[in-house]
């Protein structure tokens, strides 16, 4: 006498297999949703590029990159300015903790 499989479902994984992750390299940010934009470009640059093999999207992506970076950092600096000053005042006026123990000419160990 054969038995009768008693369950209905087949049997299912545990856990789902995990989508392949992004690993950013350190200093690196992991990449976003990327969007379709239309641009205006000078025809004979964009031949000339293309003839090159210079990806755009990729180039376009990088330079925005670097000058948001640019100026988020213009903008803390300018935010941060007095802070930054005080504390500079202060380093000057007291000095840096343990500095009368540094021997810039003693070689390390």
């Amino acid at each position: 006498m054969r038995m009768k499989k008693q369950l209905s479902e087949s049997s299912k994984p545990y856990r789902e297999k995990s989508k392949r992750r992004h690993v950013p390299h350190i200093g690196q940010r992991k990449p976003g949703r990327k969007r379709a934009v239309n641009l205006a470009i000078d025809e004979a640059i964009l031949a000339e590029a293309k003839a090159q093999g210079i990806n755009l999207s990729q180039m376009l992506e990088d330079e925005l990159r670097r000058r948001t970076e640019k100026q988020r950092i213009q903008r803390w600096q300018k935010e941060n300015r007095k802070s930054l000053e005080s504390y500079n005042r202060l380093i000057e006026r007291a000095g840096v903790f343990g500095e009368e123990f540094q021997d810039w000419n003693d070689p390390p160990v």
